[in-house]
């Protein structure tokens, strides 16, 4: 007798095993689901916003860089002028025969003997200029919007570093041992011979003259932005040569502010003030030491040797910052200056540097 064996049907799961996520098992798992993103999502953008303000202050720290190299040689090198040391000799500078330049109209378009005026290698006009000495060439330069009136205006004047050779319609010194002789010319005739020892070197040099002003515009190349510039005294040939043509720096920097660190000259009895013993009102001696420093125009400028230039660069960002307000108020030089209206959404960035000048006179006759 077969028997007959009946197979189990197919069941599904149990009901227990059929069991899912409970509303609030669901809901806890979505909040923290949220909570992670949210949190993913809030370090994404504080890292962006890291990285922009990071960026940011990083491009105005290289063009501080950058406004200080360019600023920092003109100014140490100022009253370099080759073989002699004192441009007070020199024949065709102010005080001491000036040149002729009434046949070059664009070397006088900074103010007439404004080029050639040696007697002080390095000079600034404070801020908007004071009475007597007006701000130098303040015509707009090109793309350069309005010369901010806040800002100094930094001079200065000497020798190119390297000998050169005569070069007519350009402004040149002939520089010699005999500072005396020394002499400056524009027709490119040399006014004397240039004679080489063979155991001393030359005896007299030719070398071009350099005068430059800095100051800072409204505008720039890039819209929007201020910018530190210069007026640069070049030549060569063409008619109107030599002129002063308009350069920019770089662009985003707002202010600049200078002193000048003054030594009043050797105080060597010990009575408390500079020697003048042949009573000419001079000091009889400088020792090349900063007694203090001196905003543009001081009238303790006068009869004092500059030894000494300390420099503020204030520079800006190159677009407002969203969310950022910059309440910080900026003291420095004869300056302060606190951001206000849409001004403060810019972050900024204040840079000094003291620069010693090589070149000085150390007596004073």
């Amino acid at each position: 007798m077969s028997t007959y064996k009946k197979t189990p049907a197919l069941t599904g799961p149990s009901n227990a095993q059929m069991v899912g996520l409970s509303l609030i098992e669901l809901m806890v798992a979505l909040a923290i689901g949220s909570f992670l993103i949210a949190g993913a999502v809030y370090v994404y953008v504080e890292s962006r916003k890291n990285y922009t303000v990071n960026e940011t202050l990083a491009r105005m720290q290289e063009n501080a860089r950058y406004a200080m190299t360019t600023l920092e040689p003109d100014v140490r090198l100022a009253n370099h002028w080759g073989m002699t040391n004192n441009p007070q000799m020199i024949i065709g500078a102010v005080g001491n025969t000036p040149l002729n330049l009434s046949g070059y109209a664009n070397a006088q378009n900074c103010g007439n003997g404004f080029a050639i005026d040696l007697r002080r290698p390095i000079d600034g006009i404070n801020q908007d200029g004071y009475a007597g000495n007006p701000v130098p060439c303040a015509a707009t330069g090109s793309g350069g919007g309005t010369r901010r009136t806040t800002a100094d205006t930094v001079i200065v004047r000497r020798a190119d570093e390297t000998p050169g050779v005569a070069a007519a319609n350009t402004l040149q010194l002939y520089t010699t041992r005999q500072g005396g002789s020394s002499q400056l010319f524009v027709d490119g005739t040399v006014p004397g011979p240039i004679v080489v020892d063979p155991v001393f070197g030359p005896h007299a040099e030719v070398r071009n003259l350099v005068v430059r002003a800095y100051y800072v515009t409204n505008g720039s190349s890039v819209a929007g932005q201020p910018s530190l510039r210069r007026r640069n005294l070049v030549g060569g040939p063409g008619a109107g040569n030599p002129q002063f043509i308009d350069e920019e720096i770089m662009p985003g920097v707002e202010d600049v502010q200078v002193q000048f660190g003054i030594d009043l000259g050797a105080d060597d009895d010990g009575n408390g003030a500079p020697d003048d013993r042949d009573l000419n009102g001079l000091p009889d001696r400088y020792n090349g030491i900063a007694t203090r420093y001196v905003n543009p125009g001081d009238p303790a400028l006068d009869g004092a040797l500059v030894v000494a230039v300390r420099v503020w660069v204030r520079l800006r960002a190159e677009a407002p910052e969203p969310g950022f307000q910059d309440d910080k108020t900026y003291e420095y030089a004869d300056v302060s200056y606190t951001p206000a209206g849409n001004d403060r959404r810019f972050r900024r960035m204040l840079v000094s540097r003291t620069i010693q000048i090589r070149n000085t006179v150390s007596l004073q006759t």
